[in-house]
């Protein structure tokens, strides 16, 4: 079985070579679509070797299809900049290139990493997605949404990987919080699209129900520190989607007026 690997970026030099290492070992093909990055991304890309492309940025998911579909091989694995494949994971995937697997579809789990850490946390939040598939029976969907999924038909059976991806989303607070800065204001844009309200009192609320659900209810009390900060930082988030959604029906509602 031949595999291609496909990754977005966007100005990841701090990370992309260790995700390019790991990924190089499985991967008979490497896609990296760049949607115009200021740094080194590209070259440590083409360092690997990895087939570089630009794509003006339109969501998350039109950014993955557009990848996926540039892969000349059937069978492909979605990575993001900032997840590294186990090393365990890459035999696992080895094993299948090299035997079969039997699946068209397999799930694999992700793990958080915090930064400097060497192996997540054994309560990390874990997410189980799939991530290695054949293309040529289910894709990412072009669309306007920020979700990591692949549009699997229900008549394909899914197998599951025993083994982790680990993913290092934060590099710092300032890191994290410029990245959910512009996560949220797409998110935003996206629901202002869907014609969706968003009632005023939400902007009390937002924030301590969401700080309570992430470090209660997925366990960041679990770990110390900072996984108190990483909980305030995904409440900041979630409320400024919400903040950003009021903005902009208070001022659509000003305009109206003043058309008016």
């Amino acid at each position: 079985m031949k595999l291609s690997v496909y990754i977005i970026t966007f100005n990841e030099e701090k990370r992309l070579a260790r995700t390019l290492k790991q990924a190089a070992r499985v991967a008979d093909e490497i896609i990296v679509v760049d949607s115009g990055s200021t740094d080194s991304t590209v070259e440590i890309a083409e360092k690997f070797g990895a087939k570089t492309f630009f794509h003006k940025w339109n969501s998350y998911c039109d950014q993955k299809h557009y990848a996926e579909q540039l892969c000349q091989n059937d069978f492909v694995l979605m990575l993001d900049a900032d997840e590294v494949m186990s090393d365990a994971l890459t035999d696992e995937i080895l094993k299948i290139k090299q035997n079969g697997g039997g699946f068209s579809a397999y799930k694999v789990k992700i793990a958080n990493m915090y930064p400097y850490d060497e192996k997540p946390n054994p309560f990390a939040l874990r997410f189980n997605v799939v991530r290695l598939y054949d293309k040529t029976l289910m894709t990412v969907p072009p669309d306007k949404q920020n979700k990591d999924r692949v549009a699997v038909p229900k008549s394909i059976k899914i197998g599951q990987l025993k083994n982790e991806i680990h993913h290092y989303s934060l590099l710092t607070l300032e890191q994290a919080i410029d990245k959910y800065n512009k996560h949220s204001s797409e998110l935003q844009r996206m629901m202002a699209q869907k014609h969706r309200k968003v009632p005023v009192f939400r902007l009390y609320w937002e924030f301590p129900y969401q700080f309570l659900r992430y470090f209660f209810c997925q366990r960041y009390f679990l770990q110390g520190a900072k996984g108190f900060s990483q909980a305030m930082v995904l409440a900041i988030f979630r409320w400024l989607k919400i903040a950003k959604a009021v903005e902009a029906q208070r001022i659509e509602k000003i305009q109206k007026k003043t058309r008016a």
